[in-house]
């Protein structure tokens, strides 16, 4: 029994070993020369990612996720309470931001970018691999090359988010599928080990379970000769297993987590205040795939027609394996399409090109002659690269942002008080905290999204420490008020000291969060501020009633 064989082509590797009569020298001589490309893949993919991680000041997203880990190292060593991220957070809180934060504490937020930089590194080289395995070595160095050439890719090594190392743990369950076929040694660990790496990148990140059915599919082609049964068998065994797994995490975490992953990933919602999703239509859904990553996926369309005109060798398995590959790289436009919407498509279809600049890749296999493979691969790398990088100037989200610096130093004198609550909208919470280096905890920090209001009188505590009830309406039996009600209690106790919808998600709850503000007495709008509006309770504030008598003063 055997797995996918390869085309003509072997692995260079392999051509180039060392035999019995050839010097040890030689050999690694040899094999330095054969990752020579590679190497001067990965050098140019950090130089491109560096260009951008370059830029100091923080999106919305790296601030968040930089912030929390901060606040969940805290809570782990001094206790009190849970700050909530996990309701509403698209990976598990405990996984990505809490090694953010440790690298932001080591080398502040380059730390952290140049830590995604490393992640989509190790991506690359796996795809070098398993693409070398499957179709040989010029098509694995022209999968890796194209990979690195593209502008998202740069853009998620340049990136603070759980992405790159979702992608890479992601890339890694791949290789571990290309290592499961029969002649494979020790190829039962390697299937064991599919649907735990498959877990971890799901944890890391809940959408890129959209790529679990590729991997696992994946796993079956490699016993595809030894007949459809074995192929059935191992997809069925592959598919529960991970599907246990994952219920299992889901159960151990709770509903807070279901919460999180239904809200996030699988029931976003217009009316959601965490989600608000612009509207698209299919036209331009496609044109953005076209931009972002078009050549790449024509290429493994045109590798999926050779297979199947031109066939040789392996014959209907190698064509599966190239449409499985093919596929993966469409799963997010589809899903996109079927949403209307194009958010973060412009980072999760790096996940999905990942797969399929394999097949693209392995054009050069099928079309070309031996001697000029290493041409046409340069040719097509820089190529690729040329057109591929430009999009980072439209795909790129951090940058230093003018406006959103003079938003965040006019709020920053607000923000000083020492046991003061705030609740600041949209991203904008957390990522204003974390650049401006201020001393604020979780538990004073409120946005948009989620509140949990303890009821006076009833045991709750903005810790959440004391287990109760939490209620979208006012009950008896309730301790929490979450949702709007929870907005209204809060502000018409006078709990925030400050309310701005700086970086507001234009929801639902936004809106009644600014009817509810605007019909509070002691509220004064801050009218000076530059875009969304912005509030603070004025008795909270002295220096800034002095000078408003004075300057009502002097007008008399």
């Amino acid at each position: 029994m055997t797995t996918i064989a390869r085309p003509a082509e072997t692995s260079y590797l392999a051509r180039h070993s060392k035999t019995a009569a050839e010097p040890e020298s030689a050999s690694v001589a040899r094999q330095v020369i054969g990752y020579l490309p590679v190497a001067i893949i990965l050098i140019a993919q950090a130089a491109l990612s560096l260009k951008l991680a370059r830029y100091a000041f923080a999106s919305g997203d790296e601030g968040r996720y930089i912030y929390a880990g901060h606040q969940l190292i805290y809570e782990l060593w001094h206790g009190g309470g849970s700050p909530y991220y996990e309701t509403y957070f698209s990976g598990a809180p405990v996984i990505y931001p809490v090694l953010a934060a440790m690298a932001d504490h080591v080398g502040g937020l380059l730390a952290v970018r140049l830590m995604s930089l490393v992640f989509m590194e190790i991506a690359t080289c796996l795809l070098f691999s398993v693409t070398r395995r499957w179709f040989g070595y010029w098509p694995g160095v022209l999968a890796a090359g194209l990979f690195a050439g593209v502008g998202l890719t740069q853009d998620l090594g340049a990136y603070a988010t759980y992405d790159a190392m979702s992608l890479m743990l992601m890339a890694l369950a791949a290789y571990c599928a290309t290592r499961t076929g029969d002649h494979e040694d020790r190829a039962n660990h390697w299937l064991l080990a599919v649907p735990l790496v498959l877990l971890a990148a799901n944890a890391t990140k809940y959408m890129s379970v959209l790529f679990d059915p590729v991997v696992i599919g994946l796993a079956a082609l490699q016993v595809a000769q030894s007949g459809l049964r074995r192929v059935v068998v191992r997809l069925v065994a592959l598919t529960a297993t991970t599907a246990v797994l994952l219920s299992v995490a889901v159960f151990e975490g709770g509903g807070a987590y279901l919460q999180g992953i239904m809200s996030s990933t699988l029931n976003r919602d217009a009316s959601s205040a965490a989600f608000v999703p612009a509207s698209a239509s299919a036209s331009a859904i496609l044109a953005d795939t076209w931009d972002w990553t078009g050549a790449i996926i024509a290429l493994a369309a045109i590798a999926v027609l050779a297979s199947v005109l031109f066939r040789r060798g392996p014959g209907r398995p190698q064509t599966l394996l190239l449409s499985l590959l093919l596929v993966a790289g469409l799963l997010v436009t589809a899903e996109g399409i079927h949403l209307q919407s194009i958010e973060s498509m412009y980072k999760h279809d790096d996940f999905g090109i990942w797969f399929t600049c394999a097949a693209a890749g392995s054009v050069v296999a099928r079309l070309t002659s031996r001697a000029i493979r290493p041409i046409i691969v340069v040719i097509l790398i820089l190529a690729s690269g040329f057109i591929y990088t430009k999009t980072t100037s439209t795909t790129y989200q951090a940058d230093d942002s003018a406006t959103s610096l003079d938003e965040f130093a006019s709020l920053k004198p607000y923000l000083e008080l020492k046991s003061a609550n705030y609740l600041l909208g949209g991203l904008s919470d957390e990522d204003l905290v974390y650049v401006d280096h201020l001393s604020i905890p979780w538990y004073q920090l409120f946005d948009d999204v989620y509140i949990k209001y303890p009821i006076p009188g009833r045991g709750g505590d903005s810790h959440g420490r004391a287990q109760g009830l939490a209620c979208f309406s006012m009950k008896p039996d309730c301790m929490y008020l979450e949702g709007v009600a929870g907005y209204l209690a809060a502000i018409h106790a006078h709990w925030f000291a400050v309310i701005s919808m700086v970086g507001e998600h234009y929801s639902a709850q936004d809106a009644a969060i600014e009817n509810i503000v605007e019909h509070t007495r002691g509220y004064v709008r801050l009218t000076l501020l530059p875009g969304p509006p912005t509030w603070i309770y004025a008795t909270d504030y002295p220096s800034y009633l002095r000078s408003v008598r004075m300057s009502l003063k002097a007008t008399n």
